[in-house]
């Protein structure tokens, strides 16, 4: 079955580096032949939440969250990718899934995370995972994480650390997993 999945980032923040996680997810994603969307808050002109998608008449939302609307509506599964800010979300992540609620429901998601320390952003799983739940994305239990972001990714978004092949199966497994929900969700909601 074909898949679409969202990747959607979360940091705003000059000289971001997460932005390469972002980037090699969607690669590696595309590799296994997944149509894979990079959702860039950078990319969107939106202000802080005033408005969700849905408060908007049809056709008069701004052009940039009909964009966004469409990804979203479109894909069987989300990765969220985040930093770690005082052990939570990013403010822009949290503003831009604000903005939607329909597009996620029955449709799994996943936690990617990363940081420039040997923790790879591993403590704003937990109040990710309880996010996307709410929010109508159930998590799955694969996670992935990725310290040293600063060393292991390059501006392309390629894996350059010396233990890339033993990395690259751990990605292996979280996609294993996000590819089998998507599927059978994608399956159930056609029923």
């Amino acid at each position: 079955m074909s898949l679409k999945i969202s990747i959607i980032y979360g940091s705003t923040r000059d000289g971001r580096l997460g932005i390469r996680f972002a980037k090699y997810l969607q690669n590696e994603f595309s590799h296994r032949n997944i149509e894979a969307v990079l959702i860039d808050p950078l990319d969107m002109n939106i202000n802080t939440l005033t408005k969700r998608y849905s408060d908007y008449e049809d056709g008069n939302a701004p052009a940039e969250l009909e964009r966004v609307h469409k990804e979203l509506n479109s894909s069987d599964a989300f990765v969220i990718v985040s930093a770690e800010y005082n052990h939570f979300m990013p403010p822009a992540l949290v503003n831009l899934l604000n903005h939607f609620y329909i597009e996620y429901q029955r449709k799994p998601s996943a936690v990617a995370t990363y940081s420039v320390s040997p923790f790879g952003g591993v403590r704003v799983s937990s109040p990710l995972r309880s996010f996307l739940a709410q929010l109508g994305m159930p998590p799955i239990s694969s996670m992935i994480h990725a310290p040293f972001i600063n060393k292991n990714f390059n501006d392309n978004g390629e894996r350059i650390s010396s233990d890339r092949e033993e990395r690259h199966k751990e990605f292996v497994k979280f996609s294993e997993e996000i590819e089998w929900y998507a599927n059978a969700l994608k399956s159930a909601r056609d029923k």
